[in-house]
């Protein structure tokens, strides 16, 4: 085999490691937790569309948006959760793991504060039917 036939085996080599590298799939848990949210705010207002904006009750049209958000997010969370076994694909697992546990973090709070507005929004209604109803 004469030094250019090795030179191209060589440079043949070369570009099939370089595309099989392009071609492993590598977890990147950015767009991942960005897909996941985008998914979350789809279902919420789908969600919404599909059940909320019939009710002539004011009320009760917010207690709709806001279990739908809540649906949403418990989903959002599940999924955010699922997405760690996936960390072992990406350029730095433990960074990937950090970031999916913030973001899992930030979905609880997003339920908490949800959970809160229900509660407020429910003893709205309880205010307004008893003032309503003279009581």
């Amino acid at each position: 085999m004469s030094t250019t036939e090795k030179k191209i085996k060589l440079m043949e080599y070369m570009v099939d490691v370089s595309l099989n590298m392009l071609s492993e799939e590598v977890f990147n848990p950015s767009r991942e937790t960005a897909r996941v949210k985008g998914e979350a705010n789809i279902s919420w207002t789908s969600c919404a569309d599909r059940r909320c904006d019939q009710s002539s009750d004011k009320f009760e049209m917010k207690l709709c948006r806001e279990y739908c958000k809540r649906d949403a997010a418990s989903e959002a969370l599940s999924r955010t959760r699922g997405l760690k076994g996936y960390c072992n694909k990406s350029k730095n697992p433990r960074s990937c793991v950090k970031s999916l546990r913030r973001t899992a973090d930030a979905w609880n709070n997003r339920i908490s504060r949800i959970d809160d507005r229900i509660a407020d929004i429910k003893r709205a209604k309880d205010k307004y039917r008893a003032q309503a109803s003279g009581g």
